[in-house]
């Protein structure tokens, strides 16, 4: 089962990702808005937000 599912892994995802590239024509404020605040994206965003705030705060309260 980890022969396949490494196999899978391997040939399945490589190709998903080299066909999600943006029009070069929508301009970078269109690529980034997409980055952050695309349906597909947006769970990735907050999770990284929520993780700097809680560090943040965790390194807060060690130096002061």
């Amino acid at each position: 089962m980890k022969r396949l599912l490494s196999t899978l892994l391997l040939t399945g995802i490589a190709p998903v990702a080299g066909a999600h590239t943006l029009d070069v024509s929508g301009g970078l404020l269109m690529a980034l808005g997409h980055e952050l605040l695309g349906a597909h994206h947006l769970p990735l965003t907050i999770l990284l937000i929520v993780i700097g705030v809680v560090l943040s705060r965790s390194w807060k309260k060690k130096t002061g």
